[in-house]
C-alpha cells in the first residue's frame, strides 16, 4: 500500500512545489508584478481597452502612463459602457487583446481629433488621476466589466507614450510559499514510503515443477529450556547444539545384547537338533526388516540464570564459562 502511494505523493509533491516557487518568483515578498515601462506608438488622443480585456476578477493592478514633460495626461479606470460611449465619436487605439506580463494586441479606430469634455469632469471613473508628464492609479478590479483609459488633456496627443503595469495577488506570496512547503512535506513523505517499502524483505520465489511460484519461507530455530522459556539461535548455533546432544544420548545408549550383534532388524535361526541317521539342515539368515526411522530430535538452547534470576542466552562456545546443571540435579 505504501509503494503505491509513495509515486503519486513524490509528483504531487514536486508540481506544487515548483508552482509555488513560481508564485514566490514572480510577485516577490510584495505580492505584485510589475512589467515596464512598454512604448506605446500612437499619436491619438485616447487609448483605452476593449470589453472583455480586463476581466480579472479581484486582482489588484496599478497603471503608471508617462509622457514626454510639461504634456497633461489622464489615466482612468471605469465600467466599460461609460469608457466606450465617452470615446466613441474619438480617434483612439483599442487593445483588443492582452496577455500577462505584457502581450498586446491593437487596433486604430478612426474619429474625430479630441474627446467630448474633460475626463476630470466625469464623476462615473472608479479610479483616476491626471498629471503632468505622467499619471497612476491603483485598483482592485470589481466584479463588473470595466476598462482602461489613457487620455491626453487638452490639445495634446499621446505620442512618446509609455506604459508600466503592475498586478498582484493579495497574500499571493505567502500562498505560493505555502504551496513550497506543502510540496516539500509530500516530496519527503513520498521518499519515506518509497525507503520503507525498499526495506520489507520481499519473499523469494522460485519456479516449481509445476511452472507455479512458490513461496520460499525463512526457517527459525528455537531453543526451549528447562523453564519453557524459548530463545531464538542462529541455524550454527542449532548445528553444534544438535551436534552435542548426539554425542550426549550416543555415550547413554546401552550396549546390545549378544543376540543383537547380528545388526538391528536381522535374526538367525538355531538348527533343529536332527534325529539320528538324518543330516543336520544348514541354518536360514532371516531377511534384515527395515531399519526405523530416526526419531526427531529437538533444538537445543542454553540459558545462563544470574543471581538476579534474570535468564540470558548464551551460546555452545559460551558453555565452557559456566557451570552446567540438569534439571534432575536441582530436584
Amino acid at each position: 500500500m505504501g509503494g503505491r502511494l509513495a509515486w503519486p505523493a513524490l509528483v504531487v509533491g514536486v508540481l506544487l512545489s515548483v508552482a509555488g516557487l513560481a508564485v514566490v518568483v514572480v510577485l516577490g515578498p510584495d505580492s505584485r508584478f510589475t512589467t515596464g515601462p512598454h512604448e506605446v506608438d500612437t499619436d491619438a488622443a485616447a487609448v483605452v481597452t476593449a470589453p472583455g480585456v480586463v476581466s480579472y476578477r479581484g486582482l489588484q493592478v496599478d497603471v503608471l502612463v508617462e509622457v514626454p514633460v510639461n504634456k497633461p495626461v489622464f489615466v482612468g479606470l471605469g465600467n466599460t459602457v461609460d469608457v466606450q460611449d465617452y470615446v466613441s465619436r474619438t480617434q483612439r487605439l483599442e487593445v483588443t487583446s492582452f496577455r500577462v506580463p505584457w502581450t498586446v494586441r491593437t487596433r486604430e479606430v478612426e474619429g474625430g481629433p479630441a474627446l467630448p469634455g474633460a475626463p476630470t469632469a466625469l464623476d462615473w471613473w472608479i479610479a483616476e488621476s491626471a498629471g503632468l508628464g505622467g499619471a497612476s492609479i491603483s485598483a482592485s478590479l470589481p466584479d463588473e466589466s470595466v476598462s482602461v483609459a489613457v487620455l491626453a488633456v487638452g490639445a495634446s496627443d499621446l505620442s512618446g507614450l509609455t506604459v508600466t503595469f503592475a498586478y498582484g495577488v493579495r497574500g499571493g506570496f505567502g500562498l505560493g510559499l505555502g504551496a513550497v512547503l506543502v510540496g516539500a512535506g509530500l516530496v519527503w513523505v513520498g521518499l519515506l514510503l518509497r525507503r520503507d517499502t525498499a526495506l520489507v524483505p520481499a519473499r523469494v520465489a522460485a519456479p516449481g515443477a509445476s511452472g507455479e511460484v512458490e513461496e520460499v519461507e525463512e526457517v527459525v530455530y528455537v531453543f526451549v529450556d528447562e523453564r519453557g522459556v524459548e530463545h531464538e539461535i542462529s541455524e550454527e548455533e542449532a548445528e553444534r547444539l544438535q551436534a552435542r546432544l548426539d554425542l550426549a544420548e550416543q555415550a547413554e545408549a546401552p550396549d546390545p545384547a549378544p543376540s543383537e550383534a547380528a545388526g538391528p532388524g536381522s535374526a538367525v535361526e538355531r538348527p533343529v537338533e536332527p534325529a539320528s541317521g538324518e543330516q543336520t539342515p544348514p541354518a536360514r539368515a532371516t531377511p534384515p526388516a527395515d531399519p526405523p526411522a530416526p526419531a526427531p530430535v529437538q533444538d537445543v538452547v542454553y540459558v545462563f540464570v544470574d543471581e538476579d534470576g534474570v535468564e540470558h542466552e548464551v551460546s555452545a562456545d559460551e558453555l565452557d564459562d559456566y557451570e552446567v546443571v540438569d534439571e534432575e540435579d536441582e530436584r
